[in-house]
């Protein structure tokens, strides 16, 4: 299949579920995970913030490659997120066998954490950003390793799946599954978090053709299922999103249940050259080619599978961004911008507008009411819900933000990821 998640999707078989067997409980951090020294001090002054950032300064804080990973075309832009995660003053940015964080004010390493067990994953495959919980106090990443062997029991492929302190910057907390398919030990294979609910967290694992999916309880920091024919490739509500095929060609867009063991909730959308893409915590965009008509499909999804909005017609290259708080900015090749409710799907703008010379902006972030982007005049920032110009000259058009910082791509050689701090 060909499909925007071909890394992280799994479409070989029917969907089939099973019990997590064999998954060990989870472990204290050991030596392995004690963080370096910081060698940078600490600002003499905190740092202020702004919810949200207007205005960012032009000069910033280099980052280290690995916070831009892959992320970077050869031509010079930003293809896809970096594998990275914003929160206060850090950024938690992953890789196939670490995951460091970064001081943004100064783009210095304060601390690394590295799994207790052997990292599997080769160091080019892909790395997929961090995800924190929901109150923001732990940041989780996955690790692919091998689980020694004892006695007669041979060595075997696993994940340790690490939660890291956001206040200290040390490991919290391990838990160790072990209960993976065989084709899960090959280099390639990546494991990567997709989401978390408030009290669950989603695990994929690909190698490009096969996928399983985990889910873990935060609370009890045990499995609770796992499905070992699919991969998860967003979670909506309490729904996680993944493809199965149905043949050799034809796809299917499926909905499991992750409180009760990942039963199939509900499938839509025959369909094949199927993608999708996460567009918030209640919707998720799925384009493609309807298998009977040859008609695309654009639309979003509600987490019961219902339609919330249709954008067919409209939707090549269709990819979303969630403001963290009310809503989903959506953009197409044509280019054309579109807001919607991030819950309802109902549109409240789009751009460019009918009577007017207004164009629609390249999006490259939204938070707290403010979408980010850029024209052909340079960085701008607009309201999220009317869509009215609201910042002309923000500094930067960041791929990432929060209170403190806007990473954006350096404007010189257009190779390196730059921290800059929010200014008004």
């Amino acid at each position: 299949m060909r499909s925007i998640l071909k890394v992280s999707a799994a479409l070989s078989a029917t969907a089939t579920l099973v019990l997590v067997a064999g998954c060990g409980g989870a472990a204290e951090p050991g030596a392995d995970h004690k963080p370096k020294a910081s060698k940078s001090k600490k600002p003499a002054t905190p740092r202020k913030s702004y919810d949200p950032p207007q205005k960012f300064a032009t000069k910033g804080a280099p980052l280290p490659q690995a916070a831009a990973g892959d992320s970077i075309s050869l031509g010079g832009t930003i293809r896809k997120p970096p594998p990275l995660a914003l929160h206060g003053t850090g950024a938690y940015v992953a890789a196939a066998d670490s995951l460091q964080v970064i001081d943004t004010g100064t783009g210095k390493e304060t601390s690394t954490v590295r799994p207790r067990h052997k990292s599997v994953t080769d160091k080019d495959t892909e790395p997929a950003a961090p995800v924190l919980t929901q109150d923001g106090k732990q940041a989780l990443v996955p690790f692919l390793v091998e689980f020694p062997g004892k006695g007669t029991t041979p060595s075997r492929a696993g994940i340790e799946l690490d939660a890291v302190n956001t206040t200290t910057g040390k490991a919290a907390w391990t838990l160790d599954l072990d209960d993976l398919p065989g084709w899960a030990g090959q280099p390639a294979t990546r494991a990567r978090m997709v989401a978390t609910t408030k009290s669950t967290a989603v695990i994929s694992v690909t190698n490009g053709e096969m996928g399983a999916t985990y889910a873990v309880d935060l609370d009890t920091r045990k499995a609770t299922w796992h499905n070992d024919k699919i991969a998860a490739a967003a979670v909506i509500g309490d729904t996680a999103v993944v493809f199965t095929s149905k043949d050799s060609v034809r796809q299917q867009v499926i909905g499991l249940d992750i409180n009760h063991d990942g039963k199939r909730s509900w499938s839509k959308l025959d369909g094949y050259e199927l993608t999708v893409r996460p567009a918030g915590p209640h919707l998720v965009a799925i384009t493609g080619t309807d298998y009977d008509t040859g008609d695309s499909i654009g639309v979003l999804l509600k987490p019961d599978g219902s339609k919330a909005a249709d954008l067919t017609g409209d939707s090549s290259g269709l990819t979303c961004h969630y403001d963290d708080a009310s809503v989903t900015v959506c953009q197409t090749e044509e280019p054309r911008t579109i807001a919607l409710n991030a819950e309802t799907g109902k549109q409240l703008w789009s751009l460019p507008e009918k009577g007017t010379n207004r164009v629609a902006p390249t999006v490259t972030a939204a938070w707290h009411g403010v979408v980010y982007g850029t024209t052909g005049n340079g960085p701008l920032t607009l309201d999220a819900k009317t869509g009215a110009d609201r910042s002309t000259s923000p500094g930067a058009a960041p791929v990432a933000v929060n209170e403190y910082t806007g990473v954006a791509l350096d404007q010189a050689e257009h190779r390196t990821l730059i921290a800059h701090p929010a200014t008004a």
